[in-house]
């Protein structure tokens, strides 16, 4: 019995230092109770957030898969309206040919060929082309190519003095140059 009282006291706090050593302990618990809830939490947001990164990689994914049909897409039919243009006067030159065939009259022909050129002509203006201005023109690189080169005593040199081909530029742009004869 004396040892076992020995024990309890052995295993006891010493009188005076009891509520600090307990005091500790349960200051130590429940800071380390607070930090396993903060760490927690902190693990919650940041799955949180890691779910939200996912889903937003995700979202910027199929926007670029979106914009990529779209485009495919809109450059699929962006001539439509040019095409749809051009559908009436493919149905004048239709009616041409057949009047060829039976009339056999070439000045109506003729008449109706130049009717189907301006045609032709209003809608690329209307389209934004425009033809290259060259004979009498100083030789531009830029808006004419060289096919000849002659020495001309009537022209100053570098001048375009024939023009074999028409160049059109559209909107500013050319889009094939004029091919020309200068003048040496």
């Amino acid at each position: 019995m004396e040892k076992n009282l020995q024990d309890q006291i052995d295993k006891s706090p010493p009188a005076g230092d009891e509520s600090i050593e307990y005091g500790a302990d349960a200051v130590e618990k429940s800071l380390e109770e607070k930090l396993t809830e903060e760490l927690l939490k902190q693990q919650e947001e940041t799955q949180k957030n890691y779910d939200n990164y996912l889903r937003a990689l995700a979202e910027v994914e199929n926007i670029k898969k979106r914009s990529a049909r779209d485009r495919e897409e809109y450059l699929k039919f962006a001539n439509m309206a040019l095409v749809k243009k051009l559908l009436p006067i493919i149905d004048d030159l239709q009616r041409a040919i057949e009047m060829a065939r039976t009339a056999r009259d070439v000045e109506a022909m003729n008449k109706g060929v130049e009717i189907i050129v301006t045609s032709l002509k209003e809608l690329l203006k209307s389209e934004g082309v425009e033809a290259i201005e060259s004979i009498g023109k100083a030789f531009d690189p830029q808006f004419h190519e060289a096919l000849t080169v002659e020495p001309s005593d009537e022209h100053p040199e570098n001048t375009v003095i024939e023009q074999f081909q028409t160049g059109y530029v559209m909107h500013e742009r050319v889009i094939r140059p004029s091919l020309v004869k200068v003048s040496s």
